[in-house]
């Protein structure tokens, strides 16, 4: 397993911080068909029934992220991390646009659990990685998104500077057709959250719909 770790001084600030990490060889390619119908027929609908007349603070997973983002400093109803951003799109009646065979498999373990995922191509990763609080300043360009500013955010950083978080990832630790290698952070800031079983799920969702191989799974 790549080096990861936590930076002990985030933990005065909020505690409840562990990551979640899958580290495998696949081959990102065109999205699973039997994956969109399980997620048209089966997720979407149960998810748009289970958040009903729900806030935000009651649907575990975002609820942990919101409170994880207040403490740093962050205003989470205006930097959503991922998960909420995605099941707002479902409570609208919208579906999720299929990416690719990984990212998928990301974006259906985040709806099921509230817990924001991302996926990085390893050949693009300098030295360990930490997960840190950003500074004043630092901030990169996101997947589809313009220069975000990362300042109090927690980031995950390696030898050549910050390139992910649980609100938006960077263009250059991102998956491509390319990309074999692959590391999955799973950012869970809530201690009720059972992250080695969602480790265990999410390893068996990756074979299953992405075809992943040689899968390792840890926690920090």
């Amino acid at each position: 397993m790549h080096e990861i770790r936590i930076e002990r001084g985030l933990y005065a600030v909020y505690p409840e911080i562990r990551l979640g990490c899958l580290q495998f060889y696949a081959k990102p390619g065109p999205s699973s068909g039997e994956l969109s119908r399980f997620m048209e027929n089966d997720i979407l609908p149960r998810l748009r029934r289970e958040c009903a007349g729900k806030n935000w603070e009651e649907i575990p997973g975002i609820r942990g992220s919101r409170a994880a983002y207040r403490a740093f400093g962050r205003n989470p109803g205006r930097y959503r991390v991922s998960s909420e951003a995605l099941l707002r799109r479902v409570k609208r009646g919208e579906g999720i646009p299929p990416v690719n065979t990984v990212v998928d498999v990301n974006n259906m373990i985040s709806l099921q659990s509230g817990l924001s995922l991302g996926s990085y191509d390893l050949s693009r990763i300098k030295g360990a990685v930490r997960l840190r609080r950003a500074g004043a300043g630092e901030g990169y360009r996101g997947i589809g998104k313009d220069f975000l500013d990362m300042e109090n955010m927690l980031v995950l950083s390696d030898d050549e500077g910050i390139f992910g978080s649980s609100m938006s990832d960077s263009t250059r630790a991102m998956l491509t057709e390319d990309a074999r290698n692959i590391l999955t952070v799973i950012y869970c800031f809530e201690k009720e959250i059972p992250l080695d079983e969602l480790l265990c799920q999410a390893k068996a969702a990756f074979e299953k719909y992405a075809g992943a191989k040689d899968v390792e799974i840890g926690s920090v």
